[in-house]
C-alpha cells in the first residue's frame, strides 16, 4: 500500500535530507574506506521509500547519495556513478518485492519475509557495491587488492538495512496508529525494560570480565521471540533495530561476543548474526500475526455458520457427522452431542436411502448439487421438506475431504405452493360450472323456439336459463303495448 503524500519538491528534498542525515551518521563507522561501511540505514530508507511512495521519489534518493558521497572522497565523475547504483540498488529491490512478495505487505506472511530477505537483502543488495567499489577503484581512489574487502563491507552494510531498518519504515509507515490496551502499554514497557537489560548483559560489558567474550548472543533470541508472538512484526521490527544500536554501540566499544581485533570485522560478524535473527523472527511475527488473523476470520466465521437458520452440516466422505450448528439443531431437534460421529443416514427416511450413496458420488467427482429438494426425519419422527445445497470440501491442495451440506426447511414453502394448487383447482372447477352459450343456435323463423341439443325445441326463455346465469324479468315495449293496447307507453320525465 503507498502512502497518500505526492511527489512534491518537499517530499523530494525531505527524503534527500533524510537519506543524506542517515548516510554521514553510517559512514561514521567507515574503517575499511571512506566510501563503505558495515552500518548502511539507507539502504532501508530507499528500499522503504519505493515500497511506501512509489518509483517516482527516485530523485530523492539520487540527490541524497550524490551528497552523501560527494561530501566523502572520489570526484564529481565517481560520486554519479555510486549515486547511480544506491538509487539502482533501491529501485531493483522495490521492484523485485513488489513482483514476488507482495510489496509493502511483504511482512503479512513468512514465505514473503523470506522472499524480502532474499530479493531484497541479498540479490539486489549487489548492485550497488558492484557500481561503487568498480567506480573507486577505476577512478583510482581505491585499491583493487582491497576490491574483495571493501566489496563485502559495502554489500552487507547494504543487507543489513535492508533486513532491519526498511521492515520498521515499512511496517509504521503503513499503520502508524497505537492501539494498545492498558494491559499492552505495561507489557510493552516491561518488554523495553528486558530488552535493555538483554543488550547492555550481551553487548555492554555489564556483566562479570570472565564472561564478557562468551558467545551469548542466543540470549538476545527469547525476548524478541516474545515480541513475535504478543505484539506483531511491527513491534518485533522495532525490537530488533533497538537491539541492533545496542550491540553495535557495545560491540565498537569491545564488548559482545563479537568483538575481534578489528572494529569492521567486529562489525561484520555483528550485521550477520543481527540480520540471520532479524529474518527468523519476522517470519516467525509474520507467521503469528497470520495464524491470529485466520483465528479471527475463522471465529467470525464460525458465528454466521453457528447462527444461521439454515442448518449447516460437515460430513466425511463416508457420510459421518463432524460439524452441526443450531439451525440443524433447531429443523431436526438433534443436540450436536446426539449427532456427532455418527452416520447422516440417521435423518433420512427409509424409503429415501438411496439418496446419499448417490450425493455422495456426485461429491467425489467434484460436483456441487444445488436446490435438491427431498424429505428427512427429524428427532421427534416427523418428516420435514427441506432443500439441499451440498458442496465438496476442500484442502489446500484441492483434494476433496469431506462434505458440506446446507438444508433449508421448505416445509412453509411446501404448505403453500399446497394451497396455492388447492385454490387454482377450484378456481378452474368453478370456471367449468360456469354456463356460456356459445356456437351457432338453431332458432325457429316462426316461433322462435330453439333446438337443443338433444333435438327438442325449447323457448328462448327456457334455452337461455339452462345454459347461462341469466334470469328474466317481463314486461312490453313500445311498439307492443301500441299495437296490443292502441295507445304509446308514456314517457318518463
Amino acid at each position: 500500500m503507498r502512502a497518500p503524500w505526492g511527489t512534491t519538491p518537499v517530499v523530494i528534498l525531505g527524503l534527500a535530507a533524510l537519506y543524506f542525515l542517515a548516510g554521514k551518521l553510517g559512514l561514521l563507522l567507515a574503517f575499511v574506506h571512506a566510501s563503505a561501511t558495515a552500518v548502511w540505514p539507507p539502504t532501508g530508507i530507499a528500499l522503504a521509500a519505493f515500497l511506501l511512495l512509489g518509483y517516482r521519489v527516485w530523485p530523492g534518493i539520487f540527490l541524497g547519495a550524490f551528497l552523501v558521497n560527494f561530501t566523502t572522497a572520489g570526484s564529481v565523475a565517481t560520486t554519479i556513478g555510486i549515486a547511480t547504483g544506491n538509487t539502482l540498488e533501491g529501485l531493483a529491490g522495490a521492484y523485485l518485492v513488489n513482483r514476488f512478495a507482495h510489496g509493502a505487505q511483504a511482512f503479512d506472511r513468512p514465505q514473503d519475509v523470506f522472499k524480502f530477505a532474499v530479493l531484497a537483502a541479498l540479490a539486489s543488495t549487489t548492485v550497488s557495491p558492484f557500481f561503487g567499489v568498480t567506480i573507486l577503484a577505476l577512478g583510482g581512489y581505491a585499491d583493487w587488492a582491497e576490491y574483495g574487502r571493501i566489496w563485502l563491507t559495502w554489500w552487507l552494510g547494504d543487507a543489513g538495512g535492508a533486513l532491519i531498518v526498511a521492515p520498521v519504515l515499512l511496517l509504521w509507515g503503513q499503520d502508524p496508529r497505537v492501539r494498545w490496551t492498558l494491559a499492552q502499554v505495561k507489557e510493552v514497557v516491561l518488554l523495553l525494560v528486558v530488552l535493555l537489560l538483554v543488550g547492555l548483559a550481551v553487548f555492554g560489558g555489564v556483566l562479570p570480565i570472565t564472561i564478557e567474550t562468551y558467545p551469548l548472543g542466543f540470549l538476545c533470541i527469547p525476548v524478541l521471540v516474545w515480541t513475535a508472538f504478543r505484539f506483531g512484526p511491527r513491534e518485533t521490527a522495532t525490537a530488533m533495530l533497538l537491539l541492533s544500536g545496542i550491540a553495535i554501540w557495545g560491540t565498537l566499544s569491545g564488548f559482545g561476543p563479537f568483538a575481534r581485533e578489528t572494529q569492521n570485522v567486529s562489525l561484520l560478524l555483528l550485521q550477520s548474526f543481527m540480520g540471520v535473527i532479524a529474518v527468523m523472527t519476522l517470519a516467525l511475527a509474520a507467521g503469528v500475526s497470520e495464524r491470529r488473523r485466520a483465528e479471527q476470520a475463522r471465529v467470525y466465521l464460525a458465528a454466521i455458520v453457528d447462527f444461521s437458520e439454515d442448518a449447516i452440516i460437515g460430513k466425511t466422505l463416508e457420510g459421518i457427522v463432524v460439524s452441526w450448528n443450531r439451525g440443524a439443531e433447531r429443523i431436526f431437534g438433534y443436540a450436536a452431542e446426539e449427532v456427532l460421529g455418527r452416520p447422516i443416514t440417521m435423518l433420512i427416511p427409509a424409503n429415501r436411502l438411496d439418496e446419499e450413496p448417490t450425493i455422495i458420488a456426485r461429491i467425489r467427482g467434484g460436483e456441487r448439487i444445488e436446490h435438491f429438494e427431498t424429505v428427512r426425519r427429524r428427532k421427534d419422527g416427523r418428516e420435514v421438506g427441506v432443500s439441499l445445497t451440498i458442496s465438496p470440501i476442500k484442502n489446500e491442495t484441492g483434494k476433496i475431504i469431506g462434505i458440506s451440506k446446507i438444508a433449508r426447511d421448505i416445509t412453509e414453502r411446501q404448505r403453500a405452493k399446497a394451497e396455492r394448487e388447492r385454490l387454482l383447482s377450484e378456481l378452474v372447477d368453478a370456471l367449468t360450472q360456469v354456463k356460456t352459450l356459445h356456437g351457432l343456435l338453431p332458432i325457429c323463423a316462426s316461433c322462435k323456439k330453439i333446438r337443443t341439443d338433444e333435438g327438442y325445441w325449447e323457448s328462448i326463455e327456457t334455452y337461455i336459463q339452462q345454459h347461462s346465469e341469466a334470469s328474466f324479468t317481463h314486461g312490453i315495449c313500445p311498439v307492443c303495448m301500441e299495437k296490443l293496447y292502441g295507445r304509446k307507453q308514456p314517457s318518463e320525465n
